[in-house]
């Protein structure tokens, strides 16, 4: 069936065959698709397409893919919490489930281990936040909220701020969740597209990557030409970043005469193929249904579900009362009970009629993009708190920061309470407490202002808390507000160098011998982003940061130095690694063999030294330091302590980590 615009209202049963079998197609698209692109999947971005038309390499069951095995976590997730399930009760599957630590994965976890709630968790020291991780988990949503994509968009929504809050991320996981959703009820891919992109900032990348693949088509041109059109429109070297790649499966639903071609021509435009191609595949197995899909494509998968649980990519899944699906079977039978729930949940029926202009996104979707990301909530049973972290959760020694709260009554009665902000020994805080008097729905926002101790005393993890007195009323859960020590390094003047990079390198200079003499400044880093374009400042030459770290333990680890620019460096005065020409980041673990070299953490402090040299002509020096686990997995390290010097006063390290 071809839905076009002249059709107006729509007929959706979830006790149907139409939907099961929709359903169906789905998840088997999405694990063809992200069988057919797993193999040619890479970090970065490459100029020219693919000329693949079938699977590069195929196993029963499809191969495994992240991209399929996190949404049988967030099925498990909406079965156990239910259909309120917001954002803060997925970041607790993350940990649970979730053993992948590939870019903003690994970041957001570090994150939530520091006591960071999202969206904070997806937003802080987050280089990744437009990427692809969260597009991916798109389908679930879809399907439990089959023909009302902004029940599906507020699903998505939760669960994209966990790692992407702020990004393009956000913005694609949105577009997906909305024209799957729509797919269930139109079957036109231009209409579904008008409709997913009523759910994103018109001004955003992603609007932008995939305007400029209608706009291809729309004037006739090539697959090939219109991926052109995507990558001027919105260029970027990783290839995870979300906008090209959401051209790109738009491309595919274009341009594709049929499901095995549009999951083709979508994952020989490239860049992260196996996710543009799961969802391209999820596209149009919706659209299609399992029993329109070509039996060439789906039949060698079977219906078994392959994960990655033996190496622990995924964990747990197995584990309780609630064990993951292992087939599509199941699978589907799991997501139809979840779906009559969500729609009760929202006031409908198994049975719905859809009005065409229903499809698309109201004011409530603007509103919830509206929210900044560095607003915390915090639901209570008398007042509904959100914490406003302004810039972010960064404390610096020493510096007097402003946080707001804001408390609304959400009783049905009058309420009064007192409100204070308690901190550790050694911060002051002004106002110490509030007084609040609020009616039926009235909020009121507090402001508050902190002092961070010294260096010293600053830890990696600063709890304070607020405190809230309801009069007359049973005394509430203290709600956690998590302050971040920033980190303490120093820099060293500018040296002259010119010449061959290898010899300036290899050249020692003050820095180098065991006094480290040097004019030094002593700076400071909100996350792994160092400030060494500040330590430049513009000039050419040579300069060295130095910074340390406090482990409570001895332990192997990576040291992640990622640079722009040619660099060499050092623990406890040993030379790990190097890197001798200008380059483009992209700051993991160990993405690429120039970032990343394995050392020994000796318990207590560890010098980290880096010589770094600029021409004074190419882009910004850019230089990110973080600190990993070996192995597949690649945890980053949570338990370390980066705030100060070890000649700090103050410093213990009982008190390091937390307080």
């Amino acid at each position: 069936m071809t839905t076009t615009k002249s059709r107006t209202t729509f007929v959706l049963d979830l006790d149907s065959e139409e939907y099961r079998d929709r359903v169906y197609g789905c998840w088997q698209g999405k694990n063809a698709g992200g069988t057919l692109g797993t193999p040619l999947e890479k970090a970065w971005g490459q100029d020219e397409p693919f000329d693949v038309w079938w699977y590069p390499e195929l196993q029963e069951g499809g191969l495994p893919n992240d991209d399929l095995e996190m949404q049988l976590v967030w099925l498990k997730a909406l079965e156990e919490v239910g259909p309120g399930i917001t954002a803060r009760d997925l970041s607790r599957y993350w940990l649970d489930h979730i053993g992948y630590n590939w870019d903003e994965y690994g970041l957001s976890k570090l994150n939530l281990r520091l006591g960071l709630e999202p969206p904070l968790s997806g937003h802080h020291n987050n280089w990744f936040t437009d990427c692809m991780g969260s597009p991916i988990r798109s389908e679930i949503w879809a399907c439990v909220a089959p023909g009302q994509p902004r029940i599906a968009a507020r699903y998505a929504y939760q669960d994209a701020i966990c790692d992407h809050a702020g990004g393009e991320g956000v913005y694609g996981e949105l577009f997906n969740a909305a024209l799957e959703s729509a797919a269930f009820v139109v079957q036109d891919p231009a209409l579904l597209i008008d409709i997913a992109l009523s759910y994103i900032p018109v001004d955003s990348m992603m609007a932008r990557a995939v305007r400029a693949a209608v706009q291809a088509h729309a004037e006739g041109l090539t697959w090939q030409e219109a991926r052109r059109r995507v990558l001027d429109e919105t260029p970027h070297y990783n290839a995870q970043y979300s906008p090209i790649n959401t051209g790109f499966q738009v491309i595919g639903l274009l341009y594709g005469s049929e499901f095995g071609e549009g999951m083709c021509i979508t994952v020989n435009c490239g860049y992260d193929t196996d996710s543009s191609g799961a969802a391209i595949g999820s596209y149009l197995g919706i659209l299609h249904g399992s029993s329109q899909l070509p039996a060439r494509w789906v039949e060698p998968l079977g219906t078994g579900i392959s994960t990655n649980e033996s190496w622990g990519g995924v964990r747990n899944l197995q584990v309780g009362d609630n064990p993951v699906p292992d087939n599509l079977d199941d699978l589907i039978a799991r997501i139809r009970v979840a779906a009559v729930r969500v729609m009760a949940e929202h006031g409908h029926g198994s049975r719905m009629e859809i009005a065409l202009e229903d499809l698309y996104a109201d004011a409530s979707i603007a509103e919830m993009l509206a929210a900044s990301p560095t607003e915390v909530p915090f639901p209570g049973q008398d007042l509904a708190t959100v914490v406003d972290f302004g810039e972010g959760p960064v404390a610096r020694p020493g510096e007097t920061r402003t946080l707001r709260s804001v408390h609304r009554n959400v009783r049905v009665d009058d309420v009064t309470a007192t409100v204070s902000l308690r901190a550790p020994e050694g911060w002051l805080v002004s106002p110490p407490r509030v007084d609040i008097q609020l009616g039926i729905g009235e909020e009121a926002e507090l402001v508050w202002e902190l002092t961070a101790p010294e260096a010293g005393r600053l830890a990696t993890r600063n709890v304070t808390r607020l405190d809230i007195e309801m009069i007359g009323r049973p005394v509430p859960e203290s709600v956690p507000v998590v302050l971040l020590g920033a980190f303490a390094l120093r820099t060293s003047e500018v040296y002259p160098a010119d010449g061959d990079i290898t010899e300036i390198l290899d050249t020692p200079l003050p820095p180098e011998a065991s006094e480290r003499e040097s004019a030094w400044t002593e700076r400071l880093a909100g996350g792994h982003a160092q400030p060494i374009a500040d330590a430049f400042a513009g000039q050419a030459g040579v300069v060295y940061l130095q910074t340390f770290v406090y482990s409570p333990v001895e332990r192997d680890a990576w040291v992640i130095v990622d640079p722009s620019m040619p660099v060499r460096y050092w623990v406890n005065g040993d030379a790990i690694g190097r890197n001798d020409r200008f380059r483009l980041i992209r700051p993991n673990q160990n993405a690429s063999d120039e970032i990343c070299d394995f050392a020994t953490l000796k318990e207590g402090w560890n010098e980290v030294l880096v010589k770094a040299y600029h021409d004074g002509e190419q882009p910004t020096p850019e230089l990110h330091l973080g600190f990993s686990t070996g192995g597949r997995i690649c945890f980053h390290l949570w338990d370390i302590t980066r705030t100060c010097f070890p000649w700090s006063e103050g410093f213990s390290p009982a008190t390091a980590w937390t307080n």
